[in-house]
């Protein structure tokens, strides 16, 4: 993919806005060089350098951007790892030169998993640096000084692949963009030199140079993902400080990391030629030959040209997820739904298999069958209860074996309430005469709030002082029986018996906690009866009142 089968959204120059920078001071912070010794082999370390905070806000100064989307502008820019390009050592007349540069290093971050699963989770922006003078500090040889506007240098820190930047002049010109998550310094260099800012999220390269986009994509191993580098030469020959951050390097070998479940353990033995193959723990990383262990054997992280393995991509995936949603857009959220509305979500979108999968949840509990990406509110038979609808969208991922994390940053839920317009209280069936008229009724008022334990049931048009008992079930029917009719079924539970005063009233204030456990819940719909004796009305010698439909809330 290159750039130009993105979609230009916008070319723009924004107006000069005077933002007074944070009372930030720079502080030692770590910094990763690579470079290729006479071999052809990546080498290179570690170094701390004074940068500024990444939170930091910096003045923009401004300059026209370029900014790209692989299909349509999305609902929400701001749900989307906004890629930063910003180039230094480029004059005005080199800025079709430098659009190459940036179109081939963005082609190459797409063509390499996991940025490829995930390039639609990117926005990618460049910004148009103009530079007084072209090329940068100390290229080719120490002490070439060159005016340009971000400051970039070789041997910084007396390193000479080491190319550094003005952290807080790249900010405040990718301050151009809608947002810079990431961000890419480029140099007008042939030189080989590299750099990855981790606490920084920015990453430095030269836009000329033969290596140029296996170094990039080294780089933001570093700077995306906070990956150490897994080749062995540069540091001690055997590694003697203790257990390190990074999640691809570990003092531990395979039967140990196991037992303490502890780093890529959950990889172990999985060898996928995809990702590098095998994963075990091998001998050497972070810069020492023993005592300490890489994934794989030649991932991405030891040598350009190389692919990412498993544990490094899973940790690229959760640095996506850190800036990014699983769910792109979804119905409004901050207002009451009536139940006659559909709801809908529309999740992030990834290339080829494993789609974010949804399911919609009422009041907690899956909806059967609901794993679309709408919910018509009307085929769910809500009533006067405050509702509430879910939508849980997961990335299923199989790039990713940390339950822990795809149950957090790899899992969104999206919440409505809805108070349907129908009556929680209705009633069925039918109500066979007695000896006293035309038939016993039943009715209820108060709430259907389990929590308040108000409801009130009575039934009217009894014989006076007949002994008689509510009884409620989970389905509805009517079937014949004694002298009327049965109008409730399936769970029955039985309520204590009773009579029926002089007036031929029965009323009982029903607790939902004297149901067993499970019966009446938030959301449960159980129909109430009435069975009473009527001796005087012949035949079985007992009638039934008709029947109430009570859906309880919480």
């Amino acid at each position: 993919m290159t750039l130009s089968s993105f979609t230009s959204l916008a070319r723009y120059a924004l107006p000069t806005v005077l933002v007074l920078p944070a009372a930030a001071q720079s502080r030692p912070q770590l910094v990763y060089w690579d470079t290729l010794d006479s071999q052809g082999n990546l080498t290179g370390g570690q170094v701390m350098l004074d940068v500024p905070d990444r939170d930091a806000v910096y003045p923009r100064i401004p300059a026209a951007v370029e900014s790209f989307q692989q299909h349509l502008l999305p609902p929400d820019p701001n749900k989307r790892l906004d890629i930063v390009f910003v180039g230094d050592g480029y004059q005005a007349a080199q800025l079709g030169t430098y659009t190459t540069h940036v179109a081939n290093i963005v082609a190459s971050f797409f063509a390499i998993e996991p940025y490829l699963t995930y390039r639609e989770y990117f926005s990618v922006h460049r910004v148009d640096v103009i530079s007084a003078d072209s090329g940068v500090d100390n290229d080719p040889t120490f002490g070439v000084a060159r005016n340009t506007a971000l400051n970039m240098r070789y041997w910084c820190d007396g390193i000479e692949r080491l190319l550094c930047v003005d952290v807080g002049l790249a900010y405040s010109y990718a301050a151009n963009a809608p947002q810079a998550n990431l961000v890419a310094a480029i140099a007008n260099s042939t030189k080989y030199g590299g750099a990855g800012y981790p606490t920084n999220d920015l990453a430095t390269g030269a836009g000329s140079n033969a290596e140029t986009i296996g170094i990039m994509q080294h780089e933001f191993g570093h700077a995306l993902g906070d990956l150490a580098d897994e080749y062995d030469y540069g540091g001690p020959a055997t590694w003697t400080g203790g257990e390190v951050s990074m999640v691809n390097a570990s003092i531990y070998p395979s039967a140990q990391m196991n037992t303490l479940q502890t780093k890529w353990y959950r990889w172990l033995g999985v060898n996928l030629p995809a990702f590098d193959g095998l994963v075990s723990t091998f001998q050497g990383a972070n810069y020492s030959v023993n005592g300490i262990y890489r994934p794989t054997n030649n991932s991405m992280m030891r040598s350009l040209g190389r692919p990412f393995n498993l544990p490094a991509a899973e940790a690229l995936i959760a640095e996506i997820y850190r800036f990014t949603d699983p769910v792109d857009s979804h119905s409004p959220t901050g207002t009451t739904y009536n139940g006659t509305e559909t709801l809908f979500v529309v999740p992030m979108t990834k290339v080829g298999t494993q789609p974010l999968q949804v399911q919609w949840l009422l009041n907690g509990v899956a909806i059967p069958g609901a794993t679309g990406n709408t919910l018509n509110l009307a085929t769910l038979g809500l009533t006067a209860c405050t509702s509430l609808i879910a939508a849980r969208v997961v990335d299923p991922t199989t790039m990713v074996r940390d339950e822990g994390l795809r149950q957090g940053l790899l899992t969104q839920t999206i919440n409505w309430l809805v108070v349907a317009t129908q009556n929680p209280i209705t009633t069925y069936c039918i109500a066979a005469p007695n000896s006293v008229g035309s038939g016993a009724t039943i009715s209820a008022a108060g709430s259907t709030s389990i929590a308040l334990s108000n409801l009130q049931l009575t039934v009217t048009g009894l014989p006076p002082s007949s002994a008689g008992l509510y009884y409620h079930g989970s389905s509805a029917g009517q079937t014949p029986f004694g002298n009327g009719w049965r109008c409730v079924g399936g769970t029955i539970v039985r309520l204590p018996t009773m009579n029926a005063n002089l007036f031929g009233d029965a009323t009982l204030n029903f607790n939902p906690a004297s149901a067993p456990a499970g019966v009446v819940v938030p959301g449960a719909l159980r129909r109430f009866q009435y069975w009473y004796r009527n001796p005087a009305g012949g035949g079985a010698g007992f009638n039934l009142s008709n029947a109430l439909s009570v859906q309880f809330c919480p």
